[in-house]
């Protein structure tokens, strides 16, 4: 997995709950460790204190029962991983007593008070002639197998022999198991892989709905008409889906009927302006009655471009793929033909999803703003992996800056001497972009550097 795939993974749902998820396995896991190791040094250090009063116990009563030549043998014999004995001249004296212990020790070897007990529950380091100097054939070295200086001692202490002699000891500790063992990596490995296995497949039954959320988001926005979305998986995630089916079915029925009532209110002004016409026509010849029937006239021409504009946005054209700088090319060659200074600057190969009706009609009007009010016109189309940019260019007098959204406004003209004539009623720019607002783009307007007006096209792939 790659740099970017990885980021990519870490940003969604799915990587970041599961990321969050192996986190807290972690900590959990070290604290279980860490809480495992007190515990059981707490245990260890109890059965350690009472194995070694036992063992101490039963080699004191073997040292004053048996012949000094077998001393080295009871030694021998009553040593361990966890307790060193030796014989000695006299006794090592702990700093610190601990007078239950001692109490406990004599209670068991049934000892006279003449006999001394010299006990200590502290910790604190191997006494250093055990690890330095030749040692006697009766006081054996410590096992090898702890090297350390420093061990932690549980009970020290010497005991006076009948003899005279004293028998020092002291308790070690049990080699520390390590916290990361084989067996607990491979237990973690195994449990941290269940555990993504798991959550894997439950966030991916979860997100499953969202992402087909998304898909139906992007293609409303895009002016297609899903199929509702099926509600499934969670309740949260069920009630979502359940609110954007809502939403849409809204927003469908609000479009439909807005449409209808606009195309009802200009169906039902022809009438009277029918009327009118008519009536105007008895009137005498005068001033007054020409601007009358041009009046009547505009009236006429804006309701057929509204009723035009109305069945246009009301119909359902559906989406297919088609060959974008092809119906650009079209465009730019059929101005061409008709002696327009027009021209495809840039092409660069690209399908897309679109209606081609509707994109055409929207291309069409800025080409021919652009050639009615800039005289030559420049087009230029680029790609990127997740838009389509169509640039038009012309070379007219621009669009000063605060009006260059009012133009995007129905019926907005912005040169009011200018007559009817031409067939303008300042519906060109509006339609254009409702039409690529439907494929969820945009329609940009700035004054090019060098002149003239730029209109900018953002079409998502």
């Amino acid at each position: 997995m790659g740099i970017k795939q990885l980021r990519f993974w870490l940003s969604s749902l799915s990587g970041q709950v599961i990321m969050v998820a192996l986190l807290i396995l972690v900590i959990i896991q070290l604290v279980g460790i860490q809480i495992y190791r007190m515990d059981r040094e707490e245990t260890l250090g109890l059965v350690n204190s009472r194995f070694t009063l036992q063992r101490v116990v039963s080699a004191t009563r073997l040292l004053n029962q048996s012949p000094e030549s077998l001393h080295p043998e009871v030694l021998r014999a009553s040593r361990s991983e966890t307790l060193r004995l030796r014989l000695a001249a006299q006794a090592s004296t702990p700093e610190v007593r601990n007078p239950h212990f001692e109490r406990i020790v004599r209670s068991k070897l049934e000892y006279p008070d003449q006999l001394a007990i010299q006990i200590s529950a502290e910790r604190r380091p191997m006494p250093t002639q055990w690890l330095h100097g030749q040692p006697q054939s009766d006081h054996p070295p410590p096992d090898r197998r702890h090297p350390r200086r420093h061990a932690d001692i549980r009970l020290q202490g010497s005991i006076e022999l009948e003899d005279g002699r004293w028998l020092d000891f002291t308790s070690l500790r049990d080699n520390e198991i390590p916290g990361w063992s084989v067996k607990a990596v491979l237990s973690f490995v195994l449990l941290a892989g269940l555990l993504a296995g798991l959550m894997i497949w439950l966030l991916q039954r979860t997100t499953r709905p969202l992402k087909q959320l998304a898909q139906q988001a992007e293609r409303l926005g895009r002016g297609d008409k899903p199929e509702p979305i099926s509600e499934s998986g969670p309740r949260e995630i069920r009630d979502t889906l359940t609110a954007f089916n809502r939403m849409q079915d809204r927003l469908d029925r609000f479009v439909s009927d807005r449409t209808r009532m606009l195309a009802a209110i200009s169906h039902d002004l022809r009438t009277p302006i029918t009327t009118l016409q008519l009536r105007c026509e008895f009137l005498t010849e005068s001033e007054d009655k020409q601007k009358i029937q041009q009046s009547l006239s505009i009236m006429e021409q804006m309701l057929s471009a509204t009723l035009q504009f109305a069945r246009e946005d009301g119909l359902s054209e559906p989406i297919r793929n088609l060959d974008l700088p092809s119906l650009l090319q079209s465009l730019c060659d059929d101005l061409q033909d008709n002696g327009f200074d027009v021209s495809l600057v840039a092409q660069t190969a690209v399908i897309y999803r679109g209606r081609p009706t509707a994109l055409r009609r929207a291309l069409q009007n800025l080409l021919d703003n652009g050639v009615k009010y800039g005289g030559k016109v420049e087009a230029e189309l680029d790609v990127t992996p997740t838009q389509v940019q169509i640039r038009i260019r012309d070379f007219g007098p621009g669009i000063p800056i605060e009006l260059q959204e009012e133009v995007f406004k129905p019926f907005t003209r912005l040169d009011s001497a200018r007559n009817m004539e031409d067939g303008s009623i300042g519906l060109g720019l509006a339609i254009a972009r409702t039409l690529i607002h439907q494929h969820g783009g945009q329609l940009l307007l700035s004054n090019h550097p060098q002149g003239g007006l730029l209109a900018q096209i953002f079409l998502p792939r």
